[in-house]
């Protein structure tokens, strides 16, 4: 080994020699500050009300970034059992930086939720060959120099602390005299673009990650108190000759601008402009991601009650079944986040292996929304016989234009605008390629909600029957260089927010005494997901000490009885 050493170069020697855990700290801390934080650097000129030097600013936030980074590296400068965490360290900052920079997400506690939710289909569309460069240079060269350069053991273990120790008061002294000096120049830059507070990588993601790790042990799990007691079927029950049948469909990732319905210049919407729907230009959500707005939307708090509350509550689904309908709900997502745990719930996954699975199923067992239609007379025929025979309310949960692989999300009868961009690097294709994947993504929901509605024509032998679609959230399509969604919501664009809110009432509406020319005047209120519980409670005609009519979007258009 002496004679193998002796013959490398010098400057490979000098490399890799024995180095200090606290060396080995600093150098991965400045490494870090200047490969992992481009998704910062390059943000910096589209800052909101700043119009001072860019390099002056970059100036006064640099020591930041690396004090951070110290942080970050120095808690591990420990003679043993260290250079797992600083690879880990690595593997974080590169691959945070590569969302950051390609989608312009930012890792806060919400985009780790969602990234912990998200199931393998979803996880498979995010990764391609740019993601790995990020991880080459960001992360492997110098997990390669980290491998294979030695720690050097400190004399005595005191002496190890006390470096270490100082090594985190620099990290910290550092932050501490940048905001001294520069406090006053960046503190409204930073209210101005609140986007700032999330960027310095690595030690955002890190303690967004050891935030959400923690929020289990700190925060006591909230008490349950059910809402569903006096839940009962309103007056219209004992009169109906056919018991109503709701579809109520959770779309996915669609904003309400990409709907031609709503004035989009393109047709996005030729299926449904032909049948008699109702579409709402001012609707928006309660998140900006699926994990908060389906259960969010699904509450009778409203989204500032929903987040404030102490408290957990069954819901809308939960509320409906105790009056006594039958209830189901047909996934073709990463689940129902908890909405659907008390109530029968089916997944388009077992029917992958079907004829109909066959044809709208990719070999990863992503699966077109059409296949939600498919087996439902047989899914329904399994739910409770008395239940069903007073009324059912069928939800249906889309795959929609979930990104970034849009062009997964229509079939090619459908692609009408093209060039697509046909891959999940948004940010490599061009702006026209990227809204038209997307386009072609909501044309395939407008395909799915009018057969949705021609299903719902041949049910009406049994059932008054009618629809209400509501995205759960919107999307960025590299509007300020963002891409997806997930931001948190103070500081979400628009995009992220605005969602599609359509509804055919077919004879449902006739039944619950819904004056459909009065409702045709009412497409410019702004509603939001606080109006979905009340809504459909109304429409289904169930009395409940929770509903309250003035949040019910059809309720100033229903005649007196």
């Amino acid at each position: 080994m002496a004679n193998l050493d002796s013959a490398l170069p010098p400057s490979h020697k000098r490399l890799f020699q024995p180095r200090t855990p606290q060396f080995i700290a600093l150098a991965l801390a400045i490494w870090l500050t200047l490969t992992a934080n481009w998704a910062l650097w390059l943000r910096l000129p589209e800052l909101d009300g700043y119009h001072g030097s860019l390099t002056l600013l970059a100036i006064r936030i640099l020591p930041l970034v690396l004090g951070a980074s110290l942080l970050a590296t120095a808690l591990f400068a420990w003679p043993r059992f260290t250079k797992p965490f600083w690879m880990a360290l690595l593997l974080v900052a590169a691959s945070a930086q590569y969302f950051m920079v390609s989608y312009g997400t930012v890792m806060d506690k919400g985009m780790i939720h969602n990234i912990l939710q998200t199931d393998a289909r979803e996880s498979a569309d995010l990764f391609n060959i740019k993601l790995l460069g990020e991880m080459l240079v960001v992360a492997i060269l110098p997990a390669i120099w980290l491998w294979k350069t030695p720690l050097k053991p400190a004399r005595s273990a005191l002496r190890n602390v006390l470096r270490t120790a100082l090594m985190l008061v620099l990290g910290a002294a550092l932050i501490a005299a940048s905001l001294a000096v520069s406090y006053k120049d960046l503190a409204p830059v930073v209210r101005n673009n609140l986007w700032l507070r999330y960027m310095i990588n690595p030690i955002n993601p890190v303690l967004s990650a050891a935030s959400v790790a923690l929020d289990p042990i700190l925060n006591k799990t909230k008490p349950f108190v059910s809402i569903t007691a006096g839940a009962a079927l309103g007056t219209s029950y004992a009169a109906a000759q056919k018991p109503p049948l709701l579809v109520l469909v959770v779309g996915e990732t669609a904003r309400a601008k990409n709907f031609s319905l709503n004035g989009y210049a393109r047709d996005t919407n030729p299926e449904l402009s032909k049948l008699d729907v109702l579409s709402w230009r001012n609707a928006r959500s309660c998140g900006t991601s699926t994990r908060e707005s389906v259960p969010c939307m699904f509450s009778n708090l409203g989204r500032e009650g929903y987040y404030a509350s102490k408290i957990e509550h069954d819901n809308l689904l939960d509320v409906i079944q105790a009056a006594g309908l039958a209830v189901l709900w047909v996934d073709n997502q990463a689940g129902c986040k908890g909405v659907c745990k008390r109530i029968p719930m089916a997944d388009t996954a077992d029917s992958v292996n079907t004829a109909a699975g066959k044809a709208l199923c990719s070999k990863d067992g992503e699966c077109l929304d059409g296949l939600l239609l498919n087996g439902l007379d047989e899914r329904i025929a399994k739910l409770d016989p008395a239940r069903r025979a007073k009324g059912l309310v069928l939800v249906m949960h889309q795959m929609g234009s979930h990104g970034p692989e849009y062009f997964k999300r229509s079939t090619p009868d459908l692609k009408a605008f093209k060039p697509e961009c046909a891959t999940n690097a948004l940010s490599s294709c061009s702006k026209e390629s990227v809204v038209n994947v997307y386009d072609n993504s909501i044309r395939y929901t407008d395909h799915f909600l009018a057969q949705t509605i021609d299903w719902l024509k041949t049910q009406q032998s049994q059932y008054e029957t009618g629809m209400f679609y509501m995205s759960d959230h919107g999307e960025s399509l590299g509007e300020l260089g963002v891409y997806l969604h997930g931001m948190p919501y103070a500081m979400a664009p628009d995009d992220q927010k605005h969602v599609p809110m359509i509804s055919w009432l077919g004879t449902l509406g006739a039944r619950t005494r819904l004056d459909q020319s009065c409702l045709s005047k009412t497409l410019d209120q702004p509603f939001s997901h606080d109006n979905l519980f009340h809504t459909v409670l109304g429409l289904m005609d169930v009395t409940t000490p929770t509903y309250k009519p003035p949040m019910d979007a059809f309720s100033s258009c229903r005649k007196a009885s």
